[in-house]
């Protein structure tokens, strides 16, 4: 490996521009192609039918406190939870304050993707020109809604009304004076639904199982303080050795939240729950307004769509005939795209007939075919910042091809691959809701990121003698890391000689904890 090596970043979300960060910092040289016009991913705001973007409505999940890059705080005035507006900006301001504008192409989109043995390059093929253009090594940072999934209806050829993918929903305006079914159980299905009672005339919630709703406030407190390093590290080592002790811990945590933001949810509406629920990224729904409005009858919870029987009729699974319907929504989610690689590229794996496909990557981020010179930053899902854990994998990725940190032998890459892909398989047999693409097991997965990136964390603030030493030598800092804010700023602060330290960690760190006890100190807001 030399300085000079060249490497193409595919996409310019969150993702992306973290790859790009991590790469100059190593003395990389980076090109980055956007098919947007603007950088951020699904937070820029687009009204290209086929970009997932944030509406005018979106409001992030996470509060603001968990939400930044590690060495690029937000502004105070940032509200608690930003808008989808707030974090567009932010990601823009970020890439024009650490120069990453100029190595982005946007407007461009990659058609190809091929592996030229001979010379051991990457060739890759952009919209409007003939050619290839060559790389040494390759980021994949694609993001994970990108490729919809739109079901196939029955009957869907007579329906006259409009049926599109949440990822073509853009305003409620559209939908003015309409009966609207939003089809989905999602956080997407939930928001999308609560913006057309704006506009629409009828809003359908049509799902087809319950979940845990939790707003983003409970008791006037945001619900994401409870989410310190040490909490969340130790949870994630509870999933993986004790599964039973950590549904029961988080299943009660969760409900309990859910009982004391809303009371008992009536039954009309579907909510019925299962104890696993909670420890599933898809068993969770953060909303802060569904619940209101279906209470206020804003929206209607009927079951989900089981065919299209007349031009404007649908029937649903519970047998209901809903007349007059002029638009279905279908937020029923995503794939991870990878179809612009050369299938040589990523090999599958079929190690179940009822499981998709699984890709072989190491860690779901290092192919082992190609570890020196592919890396893929859009197929690890796990609880969490999504932001936050992309960051570091990219990280990970840049200490790993400048040598810094090494991979195992290929024999133990592949053995981690079939022990993640046989984990997987038996979640889908044994978890009560669909699992996501790309989910790992947490604590495994953490620990091999932070380590290979260098973050040092997990070496001083875990149950370590390293940890007990430094918790003794500097009880304050070691009590503000573990059990204070879970703020990615801390990802810069122990130099460990891999990933590039940050010397304005510890100001931030510390202004973050100051900023959160303040906004905990406020009088207790009242549950809309």
């Amino acid at each position: 490996m030399t300085a000079a090596a060249h490497v193409a970043v595919i996409g310019a979300g969150p993702a992306g521009l973290a790859a790009i960060k991590s790469l100059l910092d190593e003395g990389f040289e980076v090109t980055c192609f956007e098919q947007r016009a603007n950088p951020g991913g699904i937070w820029a705001f687009s009204e290209v039918p086929t970009h997932t973007s944030v509406t005018s409505q979106t409001k992030a999940q996470l509060s603001k406190f968990l939400t930044p890059f590690s060495d690029f705080p937000h502004s105070d005035d940032v509200p608690r939870h930003p808008t989808g507006a707030d974090l567009g900006t932010y990601y823009r301001d970020y890439a024009i304050h650490y120069g990453l504008m100029d190595k982005i192409r946007f407007g461009v989109t990659v058609e190809a993707i091929k592996r030229d043995e001979l010379r051991k390059l990457w060739l890759v093929k952009i919209s409007g020109k003939d050619t290839m253009q060559p790389f040494d090594k390759i980021i994949y940072a694609v993001g994970t809604e990108t490729k919809a999934k739109l079901p196939t209806i029955e009957g869907q050829e007579q329906f006259q009304g409009r049926l599109i993918h949440g990822q073509a929903y853009k305003r409620p305006e559209e939908f003015a004076g309409m009966n609207v079914i939003v089809l989905g159980q999602g956080n997407s299905a939930a928001d999308c639904a609560v913006e057309l009672t704006e506009q629409a005339s009828k809003v359908y919630f049509a799902h087809r199982r319950g979940a845990l709703v939790i707003p983003r406030m409970v008791k006037g407190k945001r619900f994401d303080r409870f989410a310190m390093w040490k909490a969340v590290s130790t949870l994630f080592w509870a999933e993986r050795f004790f599964p039973a002790l950590h549904a029961w811990m988080i299943n009660k945590n969760f409900t309990a939240a859910m009982r004391s933001s809303w009371g008992e949810i009536e039954p009309e509406f579907r909510f019925d729950w299962h104890p696993r629920y909670a420890s599933n990224v898809t068993g969770v729904l953060m909303t802060d307004d569904l619940i209101p409005a279906l209470r206020d009858g804003r929206v209607q919870s009927t079951w989900s769509l089981r065919k299209i029987v007349g031009p404007k009729a649908v029937e649903m699974e519970d047998g209901t005939v809903l007349q007059d319907v002029d638009a279905i929504i279908c937020c029923t989610g995503y794939t991870t795209p990878f179809g612009v690689l050369d299938e040589a590229a990523v090999k599958f794996t079929e190690v179940d007939p009822k499981v998709p496909p699984q890709p072989n990557l190491y860690y779901n981020v290092i192919s082992p075919e190609y570890p020196d010179s592919l890396a893929f930053l859009n197929f690890a899902v796990l609880f969490g910042s999504a932001s936050q854990c992309r960051e570091l994998a990219s990280m990970a990725i840049a200490q790993i091809w400048t040598g810094k940190s090494s991979l195992p032998p290929r024999e133990e890459m592949d053995r981690q691959i079939r022990e993640r892909q046989s984990w997987y398989v038996k979640r889908c047999y044994t978890e009560p809701l669909v699992q996501l693409e790309g989910l790992v097991e947490p604590d495994s997965w953490m620990r091999w990121v932070h380590s290979t990136a260098g973050t040092g964390l997990y070496e001083n603030l875990g149950w370590t003698w390293q940890g007990l030493r430094f918790s003794l030598r500097h009880p304050r800092t070691y009590l503000l890391l573990a059990y204070g804010v879970n703020t990615p700023h801390m990802l810069r602060y122990f130099e460990t000689r891999k990933r590039k330290a940050w010397n304005g960690a510890m100001e931030a760190i510390r202004h973050a904890n100051k900023m959160s006890r303040l906004d905990l100190s406020k009088k207790e807001e009242k549950q809309e």
